[in-house]
């Protein structure tokens, strides 16, 4: 079937229910199919059928952000194709993200790159989430926590070296700050194996969290101070 596919695609003028037939088939083999449908837009770049099979295999894929964009595109060409199909289900929150992202372009606000920051990283796309908060760090470097998330969105996509870099950057302006020792704790420990000197930094999160406890809810405090206990081996 995929060679029939690769044929119509080098065809310099194919018909559009071919093309169409192409597109609505659902295929095993994603990579070729992915090769096959990008090789029609580049011919019929308005093609939503077309655009909505690719924005369904780059979401398979774990392409986030490029199958949102293609859904959102899609529906700006053809709605009611769009609301009718398959992949309708996504399309409230890609609306939303492409809202959000036009909105912080145009501001540079911070808020709203944290937004976007958070909402990739609930779903679990941790690059493109740690991109959103470098773009709010760049409006704002002195949200120490947003840092911290950011480095936490790099560990997870095992950029654990630049992770690390950004936790040290809050240590520098911020010695005592109880998440950067934490999270430095963390890195050292489970990602560099390095458990004596996550030591050192468990001890400093312990001491600013007992000086720090009026400022903790009770469950935050406890689950905080038995996590970093059971660190020490206390």
């Amino acid at each position: 079937m995929f060679r029939g596919i690769i044929a119509l695609v080098c065809v310099t003028s194919a018909l559009f229910s071919a093309t169409h037939s192409v597109c609505e088939v659902e295929r095993t083999d994603t990579l070729k199919a992915k090769e096959a449908i990008e090789a029609i837009l580049v011919k019929e770049p308005t093609n939503t059928v077309c655009m909505l099979q690719l924005a369904n295999i780059y979401l398979k894929l774990g392409n986030i952000p490029q199958g949102f964009d293609l859904l959102v595109n899609a529906y700006s060409i053809d709605p009611h194709n769009v609301q009718n199909s398959r992949i309708a289900t996504v399309l409230p929150f890609a609306l939303k993200v492409t809202n959000l992202k036009q909105q912080a372009a145009r501001t540079n606000d911070k808020e709203t790159w944290n937004k976007l920051g958070d909402g990739y990283f609930e779903m679990g796309i941790f690059n493109e989430a740690a991109q959103m908060y470098k773009k709010s760090l760049s409006a704002d470097s002195m949200q120490h926590m947003v840092r911290l998330k950011r480095a936490l969105a790099l560990q997870k996509n095992l950029q654990i070296y630049t992770a690390i870099e950004e936790v040290q950057s809050v240590l520098a302006k911020e010695p005592k700050h109880l998440y950067a020792n934490y999270y430095m704790g963390k890195f050292l420990a489970y990602d560099l194996k390095n458990r004596e000197e996550a030591k050192i930094f468990f001890i400093k999160a312990k001491n600013t969290l007992i000086s720090q406890k009026d400022s903790f809810g009770y469950l935050e405090y406890t689950n905080l101070l038995s996590d970093i206990t059971k660190e020490l081996g206390e």
